[in-house]
């Protein structure tokens, strides 16, 4: 008896261990797929890695795959972000419009996702990077110096992030961001029985940030907004956004905290990343009015 208690309790012990550790892998491991190009859209499939004018990443680089749509070559262009563990497939409803628009579009598999390369994604603390080498790719593919950048979900706070830092970028659209990453690295600490909170062993941050290669909880797109400006920003959220990580409340956080000229629309309803379905006309016209203005 003693014996099998004693063996219990290593069982349990090494399941206490184990389990944040289980759980940071399955948060942040690739999601690779194959995105379909579209039947209505020239797309040119790139892939490409550091180039001469990013520095090279402390995180190390990987081969990046991305569709261009060339409108007009010297037009100004739009990287465009997908969120959590989709691919640039994700982002072809605002491609359509944007070329419609006159401007170049780049859209972007971020590492980790679609067919870039790279073992996990980076909760916003890696593709800050993979925007920036997308925004010199658009740059020299497009023949333009006015390149924005439109990111979603996820996608949207790694734009604030790479607007903050990359003075290149010109401007930034941020539809349903984050504000940091608090919530999604607490789960890691406990598991829920029932009314009870089973707390774990204290290693899932440091399993996330060993896996990525990066400190996500530095990843905080509300303590760096500010730094975009004197670059235009447009926030955009629905009031009823029910995702955890993205409540409307951190849409005018973000706006409270950013820099001029900044705008935001918080559409009536639309739940997460949903305001181009409820309002698409109005979402259409926000956007290429804000772009139209931003990059001159």
């Amino acid at each position: 008896m003693k014996r099998a208690v004693v063996a219990l309790f290593g069982v349990c012990l090494l399941a206490w261990v184990a389990l944040p550790l289980v759980r940071a892998y399955t948060l942040v491991a690739a999601h690779h797929t194959d995105p379909v190009a579209p039947a209505d859209l020239v797309v040119e499939d790139f892939r490409f890695a550091i180039g001469p004018d990013v520095p090279p990443s402390p995180i190390g680089d990987v081969a990046l795959a991305a569709w261009t749509i060339q409108t007009v070559h010297g037009a100004p262009a739009v990287v465009l972000v997908h969120g959590f563990k989709t691919s640039r497939e994700e982002m072809l409803p605002w491609a359509r419009f944007l070329h419609d628009g006159g401007y170049n579009v780049l859209m972007l598999d971020t590492r980790g996702c679609g067919k870039s390369g790279g073992s996990t994604v980076g909760l916003g603390a890696t593709e800050p990077h993979d925007i920036s080498l997308a925004v010199q790719v658009a740059r020299d593919q497009f023949g333009t110096t006015e390149v924005a950048v439109l990111g979603i979900s996820l996608g949207a706070g790694a734009a604030i992030l790479a607007g903050a830092n990359d003075p290149d970028i010109s401007a930034v659209i941020a539809d349903s961001a984050w504000t940091d990453q608090d919530f999604q690295l607490a789960r890691l600490s406990f598991v829920p029985l029932g009314p009870v909170r089973l707390t774990l062993a204290p290693l899932g941050i440091l399993a996330v940030n060993a896996l990525v290669g990066a400190d996500v909880t530095k990843a905080r797109p509300l303590d760096v907004i500010a730094g975009i400006s004197p670059r235009p920003v447009l926030l955009i959220h629905s009031a009823d956004d029910d995702n955890a990580t993205t409540p409307v409340e951190g849409a005018r956080k973000l706006y409270a905290a950013a820099g001029e000229p900044k705008d935001l629309w918080v559409a009536p309803r639309g739940g997460h990343v949903g305001a181009i379905n409820a309002f698409p006309d109005e979402y259409r016209t926000r956007v290429l009015a804000f772009l139209g203005a931003a990059l001159r």
